[in-house]
């Protein structure tokens, strides 16, 4: 018994180094390959919602040398009304955060459309990279590997593959910046928090989240760090809604364009918060086509995790908790929560986060079947009478 126990250990090991990152991304490439098999690529027919907006800027900063999508937006004003926000001398500018597509551009100029799914799948491997980075400072490789790839398989993750989604990129950023701070490393993870802004607006609600968390660590001069990591990213974003919108602090989400009797007008998308906050946590929950329970069921093995996560490391816990329980709340009095074409968009940065708790269940549930084993190779065997 002791020599086949031994014969195993020694194959546990040599194992052990092809079970954390290579098999997570070889698995990640093998399942990207069979999600393209069969598709033209280059017909665009991933660019579904507002996926043709974040291209069409790329477009026109490659062809035309400037962000006014006038020349991109075939069938005119009619077609487009509450996809572009009207600039402050009547220029069609993005609605939409701009830095997506800006790191675009080298992808369309060497692939054209199909440089946009380029992106997207490196976008998808880089953020597998971080979420199994981020449960490996908690857990061992394959624990590691197993919660990534339960957490975008099983859940709508895997429907963003074949897409160019601008939910996927911001997620990659809010999820890089909390990997540093978790790390050690405020000020990087603040710049790359800042920076996250110019990718999706509500980050910088999370971006502060995460700074006033902070405030309660040890050495309390992390949070300065990170607050001054978040001054470049946060300046760019100023600076950009003054020159297009001729305010700091005026986005095209304030200036979306819109049509009302043929007369051209602007709305903002603040004043569609004003879901009920009850109907919204329903739906975000039980919804048959967004819903998290519908969509993303294997969320579940996260729960039993949740308690041994926060005993041992309650500081990251409770960020990773409080992180998903404010943006849960804020999207659910959100008029247009459930403009996704499959699973809520909006919680990617909650529903990757589960990965860590997914972890601590995975691990509690390896260490128990370990214990079974360990205990039946150990008992002796019975006395055999001649």
């Amino acid at each position: 018994m002791g020599a086949e126990s031994g014969v195993v250990e020694r194959v546990r090991r040599a194992l052990l180094p092809v079970t954390g990152l290579p098999l997570l991304l070889g698995l990640a490439m093998g399942g990207l390959l069979l999600a393209l098999w069969g598709r033209d690529i280059r017909s665009g027919a991933f660019l579904i919602g507002d996926c043709p907006y974040y291209a069409s800027t790329a477009v026109s900063l490659w062809v035309d040398g400037d962000m006014n999508l006038e020349n991109q937006l075939r069938g005119g004003l009619a077609v487009h009304q509450k996809q572009v926000a009207l600039g402050r001398r009547g220029e069609c500018f993005p609605k939409h955060p701009v830095l997506m597509s800006v790191l675009s551009v080298p992808f369309y100029a060497l692939f054209g459309i199909a440089g946009f799914l380029v992106f997207n799948a490196l976008v998808g491997l880089l953020l597998l990279t971080v979420v199994w980075a981020l449960c490996r400072r908690f857990v061992g490789p394959p624990t590691a590997t197993a919660a990534t790839v339960l957490v975008f398989a099983g859940s709508f993750l895997r429907g963003y593959a074949y897409n160019y989604s601008p939910d996927l990129f911001s997620t990659l950023l809010v999820l890089a910046g909390i990997l540093l701070i978790f790390g050690g490393r405020p000020f990087p993870g603040g710049i790359l928090l800042g920076v996250s802004v110019l990718a999706k607006v509500t980050n910088l609600f999370v971006a502060a989240l995460v700074v006033t968390f902070l405030c309660f660590r040890r050495p309390r001069i992390g949070a300065l760090a990170a607050g001054a990591g978040l001054l470049p990213g946060m300046a760019a974003w100023t600076i950009l809604n003054l020159a297009m919108f001729g305010s700091p602090t005026t986005t095209g989400y304030d200036r979306t364009l819109v049509l009302q009797d043929g007369t051209v007008t602007t709305v903002s998308h603040r004043a569609f918060f004003d879901l009920p906050v009850w109907e919204g946590i329903r739906a975000q929950l039980i919804d048959p086509r967004v819903g998290l329970l519908t969509t993303s069921p294997l969320l579940l093995l996260a729960l039993p995790g949740w308690l041994p996560l926060l005993k041992k490391h309650r500081w990251e816990g409770l960020l990773i908790l409080g992180l998903g329980e404010f943006l849960f709340l804020f999207f659910s009095t959100y008029r247009w929560w459930a403009t996704s074409h499959y699973g809520n968009r909006f919680l990617m940065v909650p529903v990757c986060l589960c990965a860590v708790p997914m972890a601590f269940t995975l691990d509690a549930l390896s260490q128990h079947l370990r214990g079974l084993v360990h205990a039946r190779t150990a008992a002796p065997e019975p006395l055999r009478h001649r």
